[in-house]
Order: C-alpha cells, then structure tokens, then sequence
C-alpha cells in the first residue's frame, strides 16, 4: 500500500495539538513529533492558511481552530442523515413508484448516500456511493440553488459544465437563471439532462442551522416521469423534505406541516 508521508506528517501535528490543553510552541511541537523545526513549520503555516490552525499573535504558539468543528459537526449530519431520510424516501418510493436518491455536495460534485428503488421492471443505473454532476441533476441543482450566495458563486466559478446529453445546461448565464428558478419554485428539474430518458425532481435538505446538507430526489424513467406529473411530484417531495428538515433541527419561522 502506498503511504503519502506528508498527509500522514500533517495528521499527526493535527493529532498532537487536539491532545493538547493550550496554546503550543512550534519547537515543542518538532520535538515531540521528532520532526525538524522547518519542516513542522512549513506544515503548521498550511494548515494555518487553511484555516485549520490560528496562532497566537504575541508569542506565536499553535492551536486548533473550530473549522474542526464544522467538520465534525458536517461528518455527524451526513451519518444520520440516510437513517432519518430513508423512511421518507420509502414512503414516496411507495406512493409514486419512482426511484428516491438522497445526495450531498462533495469536492464540487454530488455523492448520492442512499437510493430507494422502485418497483418497475427496468432500474435506475445510480448507486450509493457514486458521484454525479452538479449542474446536470436535480439534486445537484436544489443543493447549489439554496446555498448562501458566497459559496455558490464560489462553487460556480469552479465548475465545469460538461454536455452530458443535449439537454445538458453549459452556458453559465442560462445555468444562473435554472438556479435563480430552483429558489423561486422550491425544486429543482433535471429534464434528461444527466441521462436521456430520465427525468428528476429535487428538494434540498436543511439543518438546524439552515444549512443545506443534501438533497433528495424522484427520478423515472420519462414515459412515467412526465412533465405534467412534475408539479405534484414536487408537492410531494416538498413535504417529506420539510419533515426530513425538521427531524434535522430546521424550523424556520412560518414554516408549513
């Protein structure tokens, strides 16, 4: 097995210093992880940029920051989060007969965590622990749609938008508007964008915090997935989003059962 000593090297200065109760010097550090003090140094100052570690600005000691935090608290809300959706994927898998995706944004793509198919003949290709497109899918879309507008704009700048089928959206400005849409309706509509004969609808999920931590889905097959039958659909998947929410910690002021 390949070992990637630098990825290792920086773990082990993240160990040591959640170990520690205060504030550490960097020779402190070098020697306890018998590194050289410009190595450990070099080491701290990236994680330093990436925000991960402050220091301190009178004597220049070391300390973790509550990015940590974050991602943990973002690690927990992605474990539970498949146990609470999956009852309610269930429930529209049931009542639709459509397949249910539960997706969350990773490395400026999506990752869909669980699927609930349905139960016609022919079955959606996705599978749990695939990765997909934001601009060309429902999920991807919703999750963008509702982000603060800081962070889309900054996962705009960095996406591409490769044309998946020619229904696919590759111009920004019309990729702008689809989003703009998404905010107004609630949803968001993949139209055989990701895979030709399948069409999608999706809602995005909130916690406590309002933050939008994932997205679920319908997704069929076009010859049952109509368009007329989208605005339902949505309604449905609406409701089941907001219970999903609330189960999460999300009760904004006014919001409906």
């Amino acid at each position: 097995m390949l070992r990637n000593e630098s990825v290792l090297r920086a773990f082990d200065i993240i160990e040591y210093l959640a170990r520690c109760d205060d504030w550490v010097g960097l020779r402190a550090l070098a020697r306890e992880l018998d590194l050289d003090p410009a190595t450990a140094y070099r080491f701290l100052t990236s994680l330093k940029d990436r925000g991960y570690v402050q220091q301190h600005p009178e004597d220049s000691r070391y300390r973790l920051t509550l990015k940590f935090a974050w991602l943990g608290s973002r690690a927990m809300e992605q474990l539970q989060l498949p146990d609470i959706a999956r009852p309610w994927m269930e429930h529209l898998t049931a009542t639709t007969n459509e397949t249910t995706h539960l997706a969350v944004l990773e490395d400026d793509q999506i990752m869909y965590v669980e699927k609930i198919d349905n139960r016609q003949a022919v079955q959606m290709r996705s599978r749990v622990g695939s990765r997909g497109c934001i601009h060309s899918t429902a999920v991807g879309k919703a999750s963008l749609a509702f982000l603060p507008k800081e962070e889309c704009e900054a996962m705009l700048a960095r996406l591409s938008f490769p044309p998946l089928t020619k229904n696919t959206i590759t111009d920004l400005g019309k990729f702008r508007k689809e989003l703009k849409l998404s905010r107004e309706l609630g949803y968001a509509v993949d139209d055989e964008e990701n895979e030709i004969g399948v069409r999608c609808v999706g809602a995005p999920l909130f916690d406590h915090s309002g933050r939008v931590v994932g997205a679920i889905s319908i997704s069929g097959w076009t010859i049952t997935m109509t368009r007329e039958r989208l605005p339902a659909l949505a309604v449905d998947l609406q409701r089941a989003c907001r219970s999903i929410s609330k189960e999460l910690g999300y009760f904004p002021e006014g919001l409906d059962n």
